[in-house]
């Protein structure tokens, strides 16, 4: 959703999806010969957040685009720029969140396919209440019954793990990351930089790699979406 004046507006394929979704009015402008006529939906900036929480309960996200500046510099565009990136995991305004019930993001990581055992790391977090935790067991069983227990709003995971679909409910809202983030080196990275540390020797993970990495990958997310960065 770009901020354009008084409206924050989305155009082309999700103008079309979003006007659907949403009962919009679908509307338009030229864009040009090469262009054509170009789809444009809206939604007034100060009811943003109503209108990007039915994004989020039916499994979308949602890039919020701002403008950066009040006048632009003579001759030039206003500056815009992506300011919160919404998802279903990492919501952390009131209106978009349910009442009594926890907001989990959760990281799968699960183990390479050559090896026998089937054994899975996973992270979770409440951004909106702090909460985070890990854990790292074998079984394709042992992982359903967690993840029905948690109940996570959104789910992410690495690229080689294609299969991660097949075994997890159809409800869930999942989303595939790239595969580095989840690597052991850039978890490392990642958690020492996000806590301040200069060693992770103390945490007690040496056994649980693939929790490592599913934390790293996890914490790797937050800081992409941005849900703790105040305007």
């Amino acid at each position: 959703l770009y901020r354009l004046g008084d409206f924050f507006e989305c155009f082309f394929e999700d103008a079309i999806k979003v006007s659907r979704l949403l009962e919009l009015t679908l509307t338009g402008k030229e864009g040009g010969k090469a262009v054509g006529r170009v789809p444009m939906a809206g939604v007034p900036h100060h009811a943003a957040e109503r209108y990007c929480s039915e994004l989020i309960k039916k499994g979308l996200s949602v890039e919020l685009c701002d403008q950066l500046e009040v006048t632009p510099k003579k001759g030039s565009l206003i500056k815009r720029g992506i300011t919160r990136v919404l998802t279903p995991g990492t919501v952390i305004e009131e209106g978009l969140l349910e009442a009594r019930k926890n907001n989990w993001l959760t990281s799968i990581v699960i183990q390479e396919k050559e090896n026998k055992n089937f054994r899975w790391g996973i992270a979770k977090a409440d951004i909106s209440t702090g909460e985070f935790s890990i854990t790292e067991f074998e079984g394709k069983d042992a992982l359903n019954q967690e993840v029905n227990k948690i109940q996570a709003a959104e789910i992410i995971y690495g690229s080689r793990d294609d299969n991660i679909k097949d075994w997890l409910p159809e409800s869930l809202n999942i989303t595939q990351m790239n595969l580095s983030i989840f690597s052991k080196p850039s978890a490392e990275n990642t958690i020492k930089k996000y806590y301040k540390l200069k060693t992770i020797d103390n945490l007690g993970l040496e056994e649980w790699s693939l929790a490592l990495r599913a934390a790293g990958g996890l914490l790797s997310y937050i800081q992409e979406t941005k849900p703790l960065i105040k305007d």
